[in-house]
């Protein structure tokens, strides 16, 4: 047991503390280093055994009793460190991971949202355009267009051209706000 600052041994030997912890630390963080790269993590372990250590004091038989003691509680210490730092990148990755779900689902709900926008639109113009402007949606040519309507590539030409228009002017504020929901990420 510690005796103000010192550790007692079985034999009534006593060893300080303080000059324990000196002669010790240095050899102690660089057994830890060997599990731990990070020099500050080996040292704060070190620390902590030692504080723990000194907080809750034991008899050991003999000196190498208290080393092997402190090397095995270094060694758990940072093992528990290891553990609980591959909880937190598989957290971290797990949050990176719903992150771009997340951005995917709203870039997909975006998507078909301003889809559906576009076609309610599609469906607001008159009968012989939006025909037109479905089957230019589709891939067909002009003049594929104007032999299953039944109207001339002109007209085909014309009507395809004032529903873009109409498009354009009814949608340019969905335009807008597409393009600040794009500057937003």
């Amino acid at each position: 047991m510690i005796s103000s600052n010192r550790i007692r041994l079985k034999g009534g030997e006593q060893v300080d503390i303080h000059d324990f912890f000196h002669s010790t630390y240095a050899g102690f963080t660089s057994f830890a280093s060997k599990y731990i790269p990070d020099l500050a993590v080996c040292e704060d372990i070190v620390q902590d055994v030692f504080l723990a250590f000194y907080e809750k004091p034991r008899i050991f038989e003999n000196l190498y009793q208290v080393k092997s003691f402190f090397y095995t509680s270094i060694r758990n210490h940072c093992l528990d460190h290891i553990k609980h730092q591959k909880v937190t990148n598989k957290y971290k990755d797990y949050q990176l991971k719903g992150e771009a779900e997340v951005d995917f689902f709203f870039g997909e709900m975006v998507r078909v949202e301003a889809f559906n926008i576009v076609y309610e639109e599609v469906n607001k113009l008159p009968k012989v355009m939006k025909q037109v402007l479905l089957l230019v949606l589709k891939d067909y040519s002009t003049k594929e267009i104007a032999d299953k309507i039944g109207i001339a590539i002109s007209t085909v030409k014309t009507h395809k051209a004032r529903a873009m228009k109409i498009l354009r002017e009814r949608l340019d504020n969905l335009l807008l706000l597409f393009i600040s929901w794009i500057r937003g990420k």
